[in-house]
């Protein structure tokens, strides 16, 4: 089939350039293999990622007509719209070269802060069942689809994202591994697992269903049993988990004014921060001085949280050996 190829290969990311390409390709031709084509029939000098060309090393991720793709996982055929395939490179990676990206800057740097081998613990012989999960976490070829629809990224190019993130639960679950606690520190610091707003995007964009937005859910889980609930670096989310379960615990519901106060240091440190916030949201009527009731049922709710801290208590004595 006659497919024209519209190439990114200039201009920028809000005015791009392009340069079209026309080739006669079977429609099952994957579009990396017709790039490639194109390449070496007709511009030699055209510059895109890809190794593997089964779909294992995640080079060659692009955006093809407005979607980003795998290319090497996607045919001409069920590609092409009119007869027409445009090639642009991904968000938020840096572009070298046409629509080549540098993977280093936007990906690697990150997984690799999380990519230390399993350090063994010397514990016992793990079964199949207790490895399934991080097999399948293991599967990830760091593509970049699921980094490219983060959310997150969109506002805070230093968040790690969720291709960093399911490298830090490929170990951090692993039964072998020895420095559990010390892993789910790190990944607890700033622009970490807390920055995930569980938009669920990260799922959506995956090609091999790693599903990696619940990975971070768990790993946050994780966190959580283990007593971690920030880095060194960012108490503040830790002053703002205790204030949230103390409110809830204590009262059956949210304290709003109480925890924005804690979370930012205090009745007069918070006081501080939150004034203009706060006046602000008391003349909209979306704020109140009243005082902060207790809602009935709220023993019940206290019960729960007294239960979940127990069942946790072995992992926590765990990590702080």
């Amino acid at each position: 089939m006659e497919i024209t190829f519209k190439f990114q290969r200039g201009g920028t990311r809000a005015q791009p350039e392009y340069v079209d390409y026309q080739i006669d390709v079977p429609p099952e031709m994957t579009v990396f293999d017709a790039l490639v084509a194109v390449r070496e029939t007709q511009d030699g000098t055209l510059a895109f990622r890809g190794n593997c060309s089964v779909g294992f090393c995640g080079d060659c991720t692009l955006s093809v007509n407005g979607a980003q793709k795998v290319t090497c996982l996607v045919t001409v055929g069920k590609t092409q719209k009119d007869g027409v395939i445009t090639v642009q490179p991904i968000r938020y990676a840096p572009v070298e070269k046409d629509v080549m990206h540098d993977m280093r800057k936007f990906l690697w740097d990150k997984v690799d802060t999380f990519a230390r081998g399993v350090v063994p613990n010397g514990g016992h012989p793990v079964t199949d069942e207790e490895l399934r999960p991080v097999r399948k976490a293991m599967r990830c070829t760091t593509c970049g689809l699921c980094d490219e629809g983060c959310t997150v990224i969109d506002v805070n190019l230093d968040f790690y994202g969720p291709a960093a993130l399911t490298k830090l639960y490929r170990f951090a679950f692993d039964p072998r591994d020895g420095i559990t606690a010390e892993r789910l520190r790190e990944g607890s610091e700033l622009h970490g697992i807390w920055d995930c707003v569980h938009c669920w995007e990260a799922t959506e964009h995956c090609p091999f269903g790693l599903e990696p937005t619940h990975l971070i859910m768990d790993t946050r889980d994780r966190a959580i049993a283990y007593g971690i609930k920030s880095g060194y670096g960012n108490k503040m989310l830790e002053r703002h988990y205790d204030a949230f379960e103390e409110s809830i615990s204590g009262k059956g519901w949210l304290d709003e004014r109480s925890v924005a106060l804690q979370t930012y240091g205090g009745l007069i440190k918070g006081g501080i921060k939150t004034l203009p916030l706060g006046l602000r949201a008391l003349r909209k009527g979306k704020a109140t001085l009243k005082p902060h009731y207790k809602r009935p049922g709220a023993d019940h709710i206290r019960k729960i949280f007294d239960r979940y801290n127990r069942s946790n208590a072995g992992l926590r004595k765990e990590k702080q050996r």
